[in-house]
């Protein structure tokens, strides 16, 4: 029987790769070790590869195309009608093979170098970001223990935070000036490594 689509199952070491014929019945569904991987879909060059795209997918959808592979990528919410039984990864990999079958089933293309670059950029600053958020929520939550308010906005508490380190009579500890200096060298610190993301990603 001749293997026409390849359906795998990603994993971090030890994948589950199913081959099917034309007319979809499974030819063999066995677990794969990473690195011999390539080794076996070398002997299927006229197969389809299909994934789910997930991460990785796109790392390893280069690979094959550069071998001359066909990849088809599939949104994972694609793929669940698909699975028969309890999920296991026998059955969510002949159920990657049953949705790659699906004519009108729209398959997403593997993103380029550049492209996971852009995107890798926007997730790191979106933490950072995320972060800084934090960090000045806690901030502000600290201040008011002490019953130190600062008017909304993150430049108001910003401008405002040398004064209330230097005031004396404010109400604030020694450990709590510590710890508020910190948090400032710490925002500092998250501000410039934004400013740095947000030029890469402006290019």
């Amino acid at each position: 029987m001749n293997v026409t689509l390849i359906g795998i199952d990603l994993a971090k070491s030890v994948f589950q790769v199913c081959a099917v014929n034309q007319a979809g019945k499974a030819v063999f569904n066995r677990q794969v070790r990473r690195q011999r991987l390539m080794e076996l879909l070398a002997r299927y060059p006229e197969a389809i590869i299909a994934m789910e795209a997930c991460s990785g997918s796109n790392y390893w959808g280069r690979e094959l195309q550069q071998r001359g592979f066909e990849v088809r990528l599939i949104p994972p919410q694609h793929v669940k009608p698909f699975v028969k039984g309890n999920k296991n990864d026998r059955n969510d990999a002949f159920a990657i093979t049953e949705a790659a079958r699906r004519p009108q089933l729209r398959f997403v293309q593997p993103r380029s170098l550049e492209q996971t670059d852009l995107i890798q950029l926007h997730r790191v600053l979106d933490r950072k970001i995320g972060q800084r958020t934090a960090l000045i929520n806690q901030l502000r939550g600290l201040l008011t223990e002490y019953g130190v308010v600062v008017t909304r906005g993150k430049e108001r508490l910003w401008s405002a935070l040398p004064d209330i380190l230097e005031q004396a009579d404010n109400g604030l500890t020694v450990a709590a000036r510590d710890l508020l200096a910190g948090m400032q060298a710490d925002w500092a610190h998250l501000d410039h490594r934004i400013q740095q993301l947000q030029r890469q990603v402006r290019g």
